[in-house]
């Protein structure tokens, strides 16, 4: 098992004051002089657009940023509705990943974060990319036909610069629509050959629910908080499903600390809390110099003094745009934050989900003439406890499977970490983990040792990125 992490520079453009210690929020980035430009990203959103269908793309981009600043105009009103038109997902990740990558007028940092890392690879790679026969058709699928879910496409493209990186001849297996299902790369080194598949997992239905539910507990909790024009900090944790909680749980505690500010805690079967004041002064601190997206972890963490990123968050406020920066605050006057954590066994069970049913799915396209490998890729936002507890199910689960007459010896579980991150010199940081599995009893060698995806092969850990203490650094091998 080998982790590795990385970190992108610069949230406004421009170094951030770096006379304090990373861990002070108590950091600001100068107003202006954001002229700087990521070369890498903006090479990658190039190539890719030129791949999409040109008689559709210019409208494409137009109706992706109208539908963009429409939505962004209620989101600021406290409506979570989607940024974009999820049945063109491939163009509203171009046009984040220039967003980020040139004036960050228009970025997202939570979606940004998503999209940079995979763009920042593609575009530092994009000649040898290019070089593997097949990956500009792949591209373009995923440009256009696959418009709604590009993942699965961009996941594919990393796991081919990865094999062509550990020097494997490197081809896509052309698709045969009507005709038969097929695996997606060949991959050949001297004698060797196999097949290789990618699965590609987003979040699971039961943590995108669970966060719903969160934020639908919330909502009462800050129209309250407005209301009476307080600003406070709620922190929960909680020890049952979401899902089996009144509407009013929240609020209930809510309204009882706001008549009586000595109610400021309380534990019972569902979960532990605590309610106090905004402490302002840290944040005017920093809106003296600087400008804060609205909604993203930097505010959150200005408001509570910290960033928890293992905790959800939902916040409003009452605040007042920057001219230049629409989407960023130059001042606010009222605010209220909830953050959670569920602490449950069987919430954290169901988002740690079972990856056994999408191995053997997987397994159905591989040929049964050669090798086989599986590479799956898990985003997580769970948490160090989810990520542990969703190892821990694959292991087991991949003790007793059972391939049937197709070869496969190997499954690689790529984990990816986002983080949005709060530190003064980054935009947005990613830790990753890649845990190889052997299928079987067999003594063939994994064909990808060491590998990453998205970071860069030199001083990888042992270990994985939700346990410290299985690191270690990596010996040179020479």
């Amino acid at each position: 098992m080998l982790k590795n992490e990385l970190r992108g520079w610069a949230r406004s453009g421009t170094k951030a004051d770096m006379r304090i210690s990373p861990e002070d929020p108590s950091w600001t980035a100068p107003r202006g002089d954001t002229d700087w430009l990521d070369h890498d990203v903006l090479l990658a959103t190039t190539w890719l657009a030129t791949l999409a269908d040109q008689r559709t793309w210019g409208k494409r981009v137009t109706a992706t940023r109208s539908y963009f600043f429409a939505s962004k105009e209620r989101w600021i009103k406290g409506e979570k509705i989607p940024l974009y038109d999820q049945r063109d997902t491939a163009a509203w990740y171009i046009f984040q990943a220039n967003a980020y990558a040139s004036d960050r007028m228009n970025w997202v940092p939570e979606e940004a974060v998503r999209i940079v890392p995979t763009f920042t690879r593609i575009g530092q790679e994009l000649a040898t990319l290019i070089g593997i026969p097949g990956a500009e058709e792949r591209a373009a699928r995923l440009m256009n036909a696959e418009r709604a879910q590009p993942d699965g496409g961009l996941f594919e493209l990393l796991v081919a610069l990865s094999y062509r990186r550990s020097g494997w001849d490197t081809e896509f297996v052309p698709e045969r629509p009507g005709i038969s299902r097929t695996h997606d790369i060949n991959v050949r080194q001297r004698n060797e050959e196999w097949a290789v598949e990618c699965k590609r997992m987003n979040r699971s239905n039961f943590e995108v629910s669970e966060r719903e539910r969160g934020r639908a507990l919330a909502l009462p909790v800050h129209a309250i908080a407005s209301s009476v024009n307080r600003s406070i900090i709620m922190q929960v944790a909680f020890n049952s499903e979401l899902e089996s909680l009144p509407h009013n749980y929240l609020v209930g505690r809510a309204s009882a600390y706001l008549l009586d500010s000595a109610v400021n805690s309380w534990v019972d079967a569902s979960s532990i809390g605590s309610i106090r004041e905004v402490d302002w002064s840290l944040f005017r601190r920093v809106l003296d110099d600087d400008y804060v997206y609205y909604g993203s972890s930097r505010m959150v963490e200005l408001l509570v003094g910290r960033y928890d990123h293992d905790s959800a968050y939902s916040m409003a406020a009452e605040w007042r745009a920057a001219e230049a920066c629409p989407f960023w605050a130059s001042a606010v006057s009222q605010a209220s934050v909830v953050g959670w954590r569920n602490c449950s066994v069987e919430a954290i069970r169901k988002k740690a989900r079972h990856f056994r049913s999408t191995i053997a799915s997987a397994a159905d396209q591989l040929p049964k003439d050669r090798p086989g490998v599986i590479h799956v890729g898990v985003e997580s936002w769970g948490g160090g406890d989810v990520d542990d507890k969703r190892h821990l199910l694959n292991l087991r689960q991949l003790d007793d499977f059972n391939p049937g007459d197709t070869p496969l010896l190997w499954v690689y579980g790529e984990y990816i970490a986002p983080e949005v991150t709060t530190r003064s010199d980054e935009s947005w940081a990613i830790e990753e983990t890649s845990v190889p599995y052997r299928v079987g009893t067999h003594r063939t060698p994994e064909p990808l040792p060491g590998h990453m995806l998205l970071t860069p092969e030199s001083n990888i850990k042992h270990g994985v990125h939700w346990d410290a203490t299985t690191q270690r650094p990596r010996k040179r091998e020479i």
